[in-house]
């Protein structure tokens, strides 16, 4: 049986990062670590002009450190 992955992070998750759960930040950060890597791709050259593509880790760091900025700052509205 293949084990699907789930669509979106859990509203336990999100609120326990919220409340600043280090763990918590740390799985979400993983949750979202092949969108953030996929987003980061870019071109590089070799010396002899060949192309391949790699992850841009300045970029993926960058992105990282705002979703943990708005992590922090996030709000969850209880009606």
């Amino acid at each position: 049986m293949l084990e699907t992955k789930p669509k979106h992070p859990s509203f336990y998750l999100i609120s326990s990062a919220v409340d600043g759960n280090e763990n918590s930040i740390e799985k979400l950060l993983q949750f979202y670590d092949p969108y953030i890597s996929k987003c980061c791709l870019r071109p590089l050259y070799d010396e002899y002009g060949n192309v391949y593509i790699a992850v841009d880790m300045e970029l993926k760091g960058r992105i990282r450190e705002a979703l943990m900025k708005m992590i922090s700052e996030f709000e969850i509205a209880v009606s």
